[in-house]
């Protein structure tokens, strides 16, 4: 029997095929097709619009570097947006923060957090019954322009932009961080994934950075391995106040505030998310 294979392209001239076990699901919601498979090696998998989400084997790996540099950045972060994050994995790691107080998710698809709750209950289960975390299903365009609320770190775990053209574009441009600016706290940081990091010329991370820079004072790219999406993974920070990022800085930061709100930081560790943030410099120059 021929096995079943997923192909998505990993970069304009290549492609990484992976073999399903089991499919565990498919569909469309309202928003967005997806599928959750099984495959040997890197356990359920999720694809939203033939990208790649998240692997059981190592979302712990992306989670943790999307959501500690920034708390761990903030000095007693006691209220978060997360904006996305369906899978529960990025408030997950938030509430362990035993600062936080007060936690907002906002995914516009109630369907596709369902069926995470469902197929990956595992990921998101302390966050979903944590009294803590509120979720709201809206438009994050919506959500910014009625809160009045502002917060001490902002979380973006939302889908990539894979041309200028799709919607979610918009979701990393410049009018989008001027509507979320006005609701970060004087001096809170914001964190987003910022797809692969590749050598050489990145006009996406370009545009990207871009637009931060236009609204916010500092602006830090950070990339990590995730081995499940063959790359290394781009993620940035930006704060209207001065960042202190200095190697020796840094790493003596996260590791005491790692260890001092008892994080533990399983999957990746305080030092190597400090040593994010000096990816190789052929890396860097695509910015």
């Amino acid at each position: 029997m021929t096995p079943l294979v997923y192909s998505q392209d990993a970069n304009p001239s290549d492609a990484v095929s992976r073999r399903l076990e089991e499919v565990l699901a498919a569909g469309r919601t309202r928003f967005q097709e997806y599928l959750f498979f099984r495959s040997r090696t890197n356990g359920v998998t999720i694809v939203l619009d033939g990208d790649v989400q998240s692997c059981e084997a190592d979302e712990a790996i992306y989670h943790e570097a999307l959501v500690h540099p920034a708390m761990l950045l903030s000095e007693e972060p006691r209220t978060v947006l997360v904006m996305g994050g369906g899978e529960g994995a990025t408030a997950r790691e938030v509430l362990r923060h035993p600062s936080v107080e007060r936690v907002v998710m906002v995914d516009i698809d109630r369907e596709f957090v369902d069926l995470c709750r469902r197929f990956i209950p595992e990921w998101g289960r302390s966050a979903f019954a944590d009294p803590r975390l509120e979720v709201r299903y809206e438009d994050i365009f919506d959500y910014l322009a009625r809160t009045p609320d502002s917060f001490d770190v902002a979380i973006g775990d939302l889908v990539d932009a894979p041309d200028p053209v799709s919607p979610a574009a918009e979701l990393y441009s410049r009018s989008f961080y001027e509507r979320l600016a006005p609701r970060i706290r004087e001096g809170g940081i914001l964190a987003t994934q910022a797809g692969a990091l590749r050598v050489g010329d990145d006009p996406d991370r370009r545009t990207a950075r871009a637009g931060l820079a236009a609204r916010f004072a500092s602006v830090a790219t950070y990339g990590i391995v995730v081995p499940s999406f063959y790359h290394l993974w781009g993620f940035v920070v930006a704060s209207n106040r001065a960042l202190e990022l200095a190697p020796g800085a840094l790493f003596e930061r996260f590791e005491r505030e790692a260890g001092r709100r008892g994080l533990g930081l399983p999957a990746t560790g305080a030092r190597a998310l400090a040593a994010a943030f000096y990816p190789p410099a052929a890396v860097r120059a695509g910015e």
